[in-house]
């Protein structure tokens, strides 16, 4: 193992340099996300090894064999998938916050080539969910509404019982700009259902998931954001879908715990604020009545985004983080345009013109200081897809062009 981080691929593509100005880092990433991310099925890969710009292999991870000593050791998933954790691990994600992209770059230019790949895109997330639907969760009942982490890929969900929220925020996020850019009435139709099933599987679940192989009640966590914003999302774009009582009590009861939106002490990865950031975009138009809270709550997580970026203390400042800020604050700049986050935005999309800084550990740091988890075959290298999308997202939600 080298005593630093490095960017260890000897190919050609994905290039060293994505390009000299933010309009070839554009065309660069896009072709990135299609050709190394995109799965056969249709799904984005969570992650590749950085050594190939493949998925990893069993083989490939030789220190910790069948998962052992990965974070996924004790996940609900079967064994033969923990070593390889990685290839799928934010899959909603990266395939949500893709989607996002894709719409908003057709708003920007009405370039049609998006709209088979946003299509592409939204009938994998369809396939997940109508192939986790069969599955009877450890937590109890039938699987409609369950959103797996996909460790074998969408075709075979079978045993994959982990997931956690801001999977299905992403998703939805998506899912729910794709309704409002490209969706025929047939696909709004699906949409509408999924949506609903997301609320009905979470609300009969009483916000509980596992995690890691831990049963996480996201409603006793007190000090996490993200957890309120896309509770309240979920519940609120669900009733606006289907109004009914059940997601009004879901969203009341997700607004007894709305003071940690506007906490400024929470301090957090830039997720767990740029989630809730834009939450409480689409809460401003779902629920206008609480505009004054919204924009409370903007101002706050907002600040959060910066915070964990700038954080030099803990263990944020070891992670790659500009690609997230170009996206967060884009959203930030939409709701508060006088507070100068698109210069911010501007500053994060060209700190990220080279291969090196989408992985997810930033390169050049010393192996030894870092967590013994981070160190591993199966997370030391992950270059990653989720940060090329949210880079597609903060670009052509209307920041940096040109």
């Amino acid at each position: 193992m080298n005593d630093l981080t490095t960017d260890p691929f000897p190919g050609d593509f994905p290039p060293a340099s994505y390009g000299t100005t933010l309009a070839e880092v554009e065309a660069t990433i896009s072709q990135v996300i299609e050709r190394i991310f995109r799965d056969e099925d249709g799904i984005l890969r969570s992650a590749v090894n950085g050594l190939t710009m493949k998925i990893l292999s069993p083989e490939d991870v030789k220190d910790r064999p069948n998962g052992y000593g990965t974070y996924a050791e004790n996940s609900d998933i079967p064994r033969e998938f923990k070593a390889i954790w990685t290839n799928f691990e934010n899959a909603g994600q990266a395939s949500g916050t893709y989607l996002e992209a894709l719409c908003h770059k057709y708003r920007a230019t009405g370039d049609e080539t998006t709209r088979p790949l946003a299509q592409r895109t939204v009938q994998a997330i369809i396939t997940v969910w109508e192939n986790a639907a069969h599955i009877k969760h450890p937590l109890g009942g039938e699987g409609r509404g369950w959103l797996p982490k996909p460790y074998a890929g969408i075709r075979n969900v079978a045993g994959m019982h982990e997931c956690s929220i801001d999977q299905y925020c992403d998703v939805t996020l998506g899912l729910h700009t794709y309704y409002k850019t490209f969706a025929t009435a047939a696909e709004k139709r699906t949409i509408e259902d999924i949506i609903v099933s997301f609320a009905d599987w979470w609300n009969d679940h009483d916000y509980c998931g596992v995690y890691f192989g831990k049963a996480i009640y996201w409603k006793r966590l007190p000090w996490h954001p993200m957890a309120v914003a896309a509770f309240l999302y979920i519940n609120a774009l669900a009733d606006s879908f289907k109004p009914c009582r059940k997601y009004q009590q879901g969203f009341d009861l997700w607004m007894e715990k709305k003071e940690v939106l506007e906490s400024p002490d929470t301090l957090a990865w830039s997720c767990m604020h740029g989630i809730p950031l834009n939450c409480l975009e689409r809460l401003m138009a779902l629920r206008p009545e609480l505009a004054e809270f919204w924009n409370k709550a903007v101002v706050c997580q907002s600040a959060g985004v910066i915070k964990s970026m700038e954080d030099t203390s803990g263990g944020f400042r070891q992670f790659n983080q500009n690609a997230y800020g170009a996206h967060y604050l884009s959203t930030a700049h939409r709701v508060i345009p006088s507070a100068g986050y698109d210069k911010r935005a501007r500053q994060c999309l060209e700190a990220c013109m080279r291969r090196e800084v989408f992985y997810h550990i930033k390169r050049g740091l010393r192996v030894a200081d870092l967590d013994s988890k981070l160190t591993g075959d199966d997370y030391r290298n992950m270059f990653m897809a989720e940060t090329h999308a949210h880079w597609l997202t903060g670009y052509w939600a209307g920041l940096g062009k040109g």
